[in-house]
């Protein structure tokens, strides 16, 4: 009885031994490089929209651009319907835009020109293109980085 609770305990230590030997290379590779610390509090969005666009310190710089358009309106974000990186960045940008009301609009090649030139003007404030460029007839338009335009909702009119 007695070695049988000297084989558990040695197995148990052992493998204590192997999970600390293994992870301290891990851990102690993270507190060099200095990974070890607080973490700002849009990290994971400001991860997302460097990896994506470029841009960093994306999610305060978002904010700054979308308080420009008005509160009252909503914005209407295009995404490719078979492009899963536009849909990602789609939902990035309707989570960074609260809290404004946002209309998430899937548009395959077929229907984007349709579809753009159905925004009407009285109830949405700026459209937003993730990962799709805006029909050559917009005139006024701000680029976010390689994968986002801003458009004010005067410029999406296909008839000026």
């Amino acid at each position: 009885m007695q070695l049988r609770f000297y084989l558990h305990v040695a197995v148990w230590c052992a493998l204590l031994a192997l999970f600390v030997g293994i992870s301290i290379p891990n851990v102690g590779r993270a507190v060099l490089e200095n990974k070890i610390g607080p973490v700002n509090p849009n990290h994971s969005t400001d991860s997302y929209l460097e990896g994506l666009t470029r841009v960093r310190n994306g999610s305060e710089l978002f904010s700054t651009l979308i308080n420009t358009f008005p509160w009252d309106k909503s914005i209407v974000i295009f995404v490719d319907s078979e492009s899963s990186l536009s849909k990602f960045l789609g939902m990035v940008v309707a989570y960074l835009s609260w809290p404004h009301r946002v209309k998430t609009v899937a548009v395959t090649p077929a229907t984007f020109a349709d579809e753009v030139a159905a925004v009407k003007e009285d109830s949405v404030g700026a459209a937003i293109f993730c990962a799709l460029k805006p029909p050559v007839w917009v005139k006024n338009k701000s680029d976010f980085g390689t994968r986002i335009t801003f458009v004010p909702i005067a410029s999406l009119n296909p008839n000026p």
